[in-house]
């Protein structure tokens, strides 16, 4: 039988499962991870995460994450405390707990318990504002003005892992407009690898309201390097200080910059349940 977790970020929830001790890498296809993300058929989440033994044995564990459209991320801010809260039970007294990503190593360093929360640190690296290098934004001389419905959007762009379109709005948007205009520049011409959108209401120097469309889920209730994105563009725009508050609908995240650049992460992660793929699911897996 194939165990699995199900544990959510603020909202933001994935299916969790241990691959130190089995190679489930036969899920791992588009058709078979869009099946398990499903309410109706599977387990219902914004994505599947993978935790294993890391490549190189000075790190602790490696993560791997997936959309609900099958589409493997680089990084996620709200799966990486998961991934640490489960490590922690396998290695207790494990701090920091280093895990490998797609984007690098990422350390993350437990907080506290509150109301059946745990909180957790993670450092995200430094923020990258050239995605043109990286080739995710077209350079120039090729890109195209971003006007929407009579709208002109003009992100500051930014890599905190996996790219990011932060809009700092003008005028507000209804959810219905952010998810329309989400999915547009998720896949507009400009980004030629498909791209994060965050539309944000900028509170004070330490607080903002955010709404995310995540590449390859649509909007999400959070998300963990979206709020990153959005605090390196506020600073690098003058907008905010070395530490700001994120509101999302599914909650907060705190995130700060050192003295270094580096930006740090803290927020919540809540196990929802514990459970096992039944035979019949696993034989459709199989097929799938």
């Amino acid at each position: 039988m194939i165990g699995f977790h199900k544990m959510h970020g603020l909202g933001n929830c994935f299916i969790f499962f241990d691959e130190f001790n089995q190679d489930l890498s036969f899920i791992k296809t588009p058709e078979k991870i869009k099946l398990l993300c499903t309410t109706s058929h599977g387990l219902g989440s914004d994505g599947l995460v993978f935790i294993g033994p890391p490549r190189d044995a000075k790190h602790h564990c490696r993560m791997e994450m997936f959309n609900t459209d099958g589409s493997e991320a680089e990084m996620c801010g709200n799966a990486i405390r998961g991934a640490a809260m489960l490590f922690d039970r396998k290695a207790l007294g494990v701090a920091p707990v280093q895990i490998e990503t797609r984007s690098g190593i990422k350390e993350v360093s437990f907080v506290k318990v509150s109301d059946g929360e745990s909180f957790y640190r993670a450092q995200m690296g430094q923020a990258s504002f050239d995605l043109v290098r990286s080739g995710e934004l077209v350079g120039e001389d090729k890109r195209k003005p971003l006007i929407w419905n009579s709208l002109t959007f003009e992100p500051v762009y930014v890599n905190v892992g996996n790219p990011h379109a932060v809009i700092f709005l003008q005028n507000q948007l209804t959810h219905d407009e952010m998810k329309a205009a989400g999915a547009w520049l998720e896949t507009h011409a400009n980004h030629p690898r498909r791209i994060n959108v965050e539309f944000v209401d900028v509170l004070s120097r330490s607080e903002a309201r955010v709404n995310v469309w995540e590449r390859g889920c649509g909007m999400t209730a959070a998300c963990g390097t979206g709020a990153t994105a959005v605090a390196a563009a506020g600073m690098q725009k003058g907008l905010f200080d070395k530490k700001v508050t994120i509101h999302m609908p599914g909650g907060d995240l705190v995130i700060e910059q050192d003295a270094n650049a580096l930006m740090y992460m803290t927020g919540p992660v809540q196990e929802v349940a514990i459970g096992q793929i039944s035979s019949g699911m696993a034989h459709r897996l199989s097929r799938a």
